[in-house]
């Protein structure tokens, strides 16, 4: 739209206001077309990375956020073939996700007393509902600065319902679940059963709660140093 200048009777151009809420619009749209294309991805590149988890501080960035496969833009037009129904699955974006694949490739241990694999089974299909222990992540979510991220008494959650023939502990496993004294468990056992140690059969000399607390933060174990595996060190080569 025009009018005229009354002294040199040029055209001028009328300032319009439209170009600000287009510019957003269209900014808008290509947010949400970028969250859509990636919905099924782990949008690690959002997030602010928080101190890497005890034990990982050796590690280089490469060695658990590997490159997606493809380039961005062949990203990104699967990702829109998928959601036009031309592909049967999406694809990641920029790096894969970090799976379990990615944990046990260095800490992989053939007698882990739970294993994830294990609750993959019909029968855990409440706790996966409730604290998805099949998900290495679910214990361990690095960027916290930590050891372990799950509450020490989740064990409740599978073992509610426990019982021990010629119960060897003082104080029967039986009651101790009657009592909901939870915080007891990894007072005697080590989780995934990788420490070398003996089980005690008194409640008055297992670790306490603090303990365990201070272990799952960044504390050495309380369960020694002797170990049937360690895990592997160096860089990581190749895909999973």
């Amino acid at each position: 739209m025009y009018k005229m200048n009354n002294k040199t009777g040029t055209k001028i151009r009328k300032k319009t206001r439209l170009g600000l809420p287009i510019g957003l619009s269209f900014a808008t749209l290509f947010c949400i077309g970028l969250y859509v294309l990636t919905f099924n991805n782990d949008l690690h590149w959002l997030d602010s990375p928080g101190p890497i988890n005890v034990g990982h501080e050796k590690l280089l960035c490469d060695e658990c956020h590997q490159q997606a496969e493809g380039t961005l833009r062949q990203q990104l037009q699967a990702n829109a073939q998928y959601l036009a129904g031309k592909r049967k699955s999406g694809t990641e974006i920029g790096h894969r996700k970090v799976a379990n694949e990615t944990c046990l490739h260095c800490h992989d241990r053939p007698k882990d007393r739970h294993p994830v694999y294990r609750f993959f089974e019909p029968r855990y299909a409440k706790a996966r509902l409730e604290i998805q222990p099949q998900y290495c992540n679910s214990c361990h979510r690095e960027h916290t600065g930590k050891r372990v991220t799950m509450e020490i008494g989740s064990c409740k959650v599978c073992h509610n319902k426990l019982k021990i023939k010629k119960d060897p502990l003082d104080v029967s496993h039986q009651q101790l679940i009657k009592e909901k004294r939870w915080s007891t468990c990894l007072g005697c056992h080590d989780f995934h059963g990788n420490h070398k140690l003996k089980l005690s059969e008194s409640l008055n000399v297992i670790y306490s709660e603090q303990q365990i607390k201070n272990y799952f933060n960044e504390a050495p174990s309380p369960y020694g140093k002797e170990k049937y595996y360690k895990a592997i060190k160096g860089k990581r080569y190749g895909n999973l």
